[in-house]
């Protein structure tokens, strides 16, 4: 059996797991040990039920072929740092889909992948690795979601549209189909993406405009 541990003991950490624990009550073949946090604060306390195990001093000591783990750390610059360490431990990773989403059968979806009730992923849409996809948002047809990205709550995403790696999506943002978002760009809630959004930039408003440089990883 599968053994599934969380990275990030934090409130995104927290909603992971109650996707996990809904996946266990539609028979998936895993179980769910607890959180590895770094706040040694934290170490030796349960938190909704779930154990924190310690930091990673326990994941370096744990037998790396039975265990998976999930990165559930929401800034993707983050994400991405954590999942090249536990990939240097030759950890494997798991994704943890709500059997509320929609997933469409011919959507490609990656590695550490974390996707919320009532989203909505369709045909032909590809989702890149330790992507987060947030409740009640919309992928249309033929998307591209980059690795580490963040789609928000209540986010469209229109047919052929592309988000790059890293990028974070605001709650409540639309992207018109066959628009593209550069790498590592920030599109502000609410704001309307009509046109390509450059690379490492913040975009707000209606419709979304580049306002500043981000610095990212």
């Amino acid at each position: 059996m599968k053994k599934i541990v969380i990275i990030g003991a934090g409130g995104h950490g927290r909603e992971v797991a109650d996707i996990l624990r809904h996946q266990q009550t539609q028979a998936a073949d895993f179980a769910l040990l607890g959180f590895v946090d770094d706040d040694g604060a934290l170490h030796g306390r349960q938190i909704d039920g779930l154990m924190v195990l310690g930091g990673w001093s326990w994941l370096e000591k744990a037998e790396c072929r039975e265990i998976s783990i999930i990165c559930a750390v929401g800034l993707p610059e983050v994400r991405k740092r954590l999942v090249a360490r536990a990939q240097s431990l030759g950890l494997s990773f798991a994704n943890a889909i709500s059997p509320l989403a929609h997933i469409s059968p011919f959507a490609s979806i990656g590695h550490g992948v974390m996707i919320f009730p009532f989203a909505s992923v369709s045909s032909n849409t590809k989702v890149g690795d330790h992507a987060i996809i947030n409740g009640l948002s919309l992928l249309a047809h033929d998307v591209k979601i980059g690795s580490y990205a963040v789609i928000s709550p209540g986010s469209s995403v229109g047919g052929n549209a592309s988000i790059g790696e890293g990028c974070w999506i605001g709650i409540g943002v639309n992207i018109n189909p066959s628009v593209s978002v550069g790498q590592w760009s920030l599109i502000g809630s609410g704001a309307t993406v009509i046109r390509d959004i450059p690379g490492h930039v913040v975009a707000v408003g209606v419709p979304a405009k580049s306002i500043k440089n981000r610095e990212t990883v």
